[in-house]
């Protein structure tokens, strides 16, 4: 298979670049005394303004398309770069991938102690009061006492009464509280790791998903590029066409069908001409988006990316699906992200069964309780407490929670198994669509030798007198046209490629 320039190289007598190579050309002055005016305009014709189309079209091709290279573009590489860093959806990707850092703080707080301070004062007046029937209890006793000593040492006593609220009452204390053994805890933690790992792999995923993105809206904006300079040198041929052609009328050496031939050439060319023009409006706002940048900011455009001799062998061309699967199971974050889900489910079971288990938690309380803040011995107070929490009856609840949890983490184990049927059928198709894409390239590339040796015969004939109009113009365009596709090849190729290093993690 042969690079463009290879043809190009074989074909030099076909598209002069000098003076040098016009021995092949016969001289202006035989045509101009064996030839009527007609002749004239067709060699003056084809002398001065199809080798300058041929040529501006060689460059063109030379430059940006030889056959089956792809290279990797350092500009496009840097455009990825900036695509992760500013592109706003990323940005939220990591913005949720940032709460659930913060929601894993949370759940491990609650392994350490919690400490608070705590103060109560307390005024009351009225309500119920509570009455010690102290009188009534002492008072007959302090009675038979005083008639046995014949003495008045043993006064009564009134019953005691009391009002329930305490008034000018304060209870100012430090409290802590340790979970000794909770099991909601522990699995609540390894819940949220998993999460975590979660939100990780979906953020990854969505980083491949950008940078394949970038890569095709580039490709079509230089595509639709390229097609809009092929069409500017197909323009100026047409319009010299189209002079030369009312010139003829107009020495009634041709018919106005031939104007009207050259005219619509023109018109249909002026419509692939606003089709590769909103393609490629489309193509540059739709690349700046995915950049956070303004819509019609310039794109840099790298020629490097299908220039010559970058790179001969792409070994995604050459790589087996099989290693092309097993590349993609071991690597796509879709099924690291379901991995994770997995263990988390996993941990919700176990959340789910611990709700059966005992909690034990320890508690601490330090500080001053008493009428009036004196803060003396008197006030001073410490007190320990183990609670134990034994779940007894709850109606079914746990088993309910167990049962949900249980469904979800087959739910999930059956969606990784979809996930891994549904990766190797995309790697398989994003293979067979290189490869066919490359296949095109080839075919294309074909054709378009094919059409230039056309073009080089008819062109001759042309100039001797053998050749009818219609025929180089037949010729021209079929030449165009193969150029045309096998721009459009070639960039389809670059993103078969970039869609199959997408499926495959390459």
């Amino acid at each position: 298979m042969k690079p463009f320039s290879t043809i190009y190289a074989s074909n030099r007598d076909l598209y002069p670049l000098s003076q040098a190579n016009t021995t092949l050309r016969p001289s202006p002055e035989s045509h101009l005394s064996k030839r009527k005016v007609s002749d004239k305009a067709r060699y003056f014709f084809h002398k001065k303004y199809n080798n300058r189309y041929i040529f501006i079209l060689q460059l063109c091709l030379l430059f940006l398309f030889p056959v089956g290279l792809i290279a990797q573009s350092s500009v496009l590489d840097q455009y990825v770069a900036e695509g992760v860093q500013s592109n706003l959806a990323l940005q939220q990707e990591n913005q949720q991938l940032q709460q659930s850092v913060q929601d894993l703080k949370s759940a491990k707080s609650f392994f350490t102690p919690e400490v608070s301070f705590l103060a109560d004062y307390t005024l009351a007046n009225g309500g119920r009061d509570i009455i010690v029937p102290v009188g009534d209890l002492l008072n007959p006793v302090y009675a038979s006492l005083n008639q046995l000593t014949d003495s008045q040492q043993f006064p009564q006593i009134e019953n005691a009464e009391e009002q329930l609220f305490p008034n000018n009452f304060h209870d100012t204390r430090i409290g802590i509280r340790q979970p000794l053994f909770n099991t909601d805890i522990y699995y609540g933690y390894q819940a949220q790791k998993s999460l975590i790992s979660v939100q990780e792999a979906k953020r990854d995923a969505y980083v491949r998903e950008l940078t394949k993105e970038i890569k095709t809206s580039y490709y079509n904006y230089l595509k639709s590029q390229e097609l809009l300079r092929i069409y500017d040198s197909t323009e100026v041929l047409l319009n010299e066409l189209l002079r030369i052609n009312q010139v003829l009328v107009k020495n009634n050496k041709a018919t106005k069908d031939v104007v009207y031939s050259a005219q619509f050439e023109l018109d249909d060319l002026e419509s692939k001409v606003a089709e590769a023009e909103r393609n490629q409006a489309l193509a540059k706002s739709y690349f700046n988006f995915l950049l956070n940048r303004p819509l019609e900011e310039a794109i840099i455009v790298d020629t490097t990316i299908t220039s010559e001799g970058a790179v001969t062998t792409d070994p995604t061309l050459t790589s087996s699906v099989n290693a092309l699967q097993s590349q993609a199971l071991a690597q796509r974050e879709e099924l690291n992200q379901l991995q994770s889900a997995i263990e988390a489910n996993e941990a919700a079971i176990k959340l789910s069964k611990g709700a059966k288990v005992p909690d034990l938690s320890l508690g601490f309380f330090a500080g001053f309780q008493g009428f009036g803040y004196t803060f003396d011995e008197e006030q001073r107070y410490y007190l320990a407490q183990f609670q134990l929490a034994v779940p007894l009856f709850t109606g079914g609840r746990n088993n309910t929670r167990v049962q949900k949890a249980t469904i979800e983490a087959a739910r999930t184990r059956t969606q990784y198994e979809e996930v891994q049927a549904q990766i190797k059928v995309e790697v398989i198709e994003a293979s067979r669509n290189l490869r066919a894409a490359q296949a095109t390239v080839t075919a294309k590339t074909s054709a378009l030798k094919s059409a230039s040796e056309r073009f080089k015969i008819i062109k001759r004939k042309y100039e001797e007198n053998q050749a009818l109009l219609v025929e180089y113009l037949d010729a021209r365009t079929k030449f165009t046209n193969a150029a045309t596709a096998t721009a459009i090849a070639r960039y389809d190729l670059l993103i078969r490629k970039a869609e199959l290093e997408r499926v495959a993690a390459l």
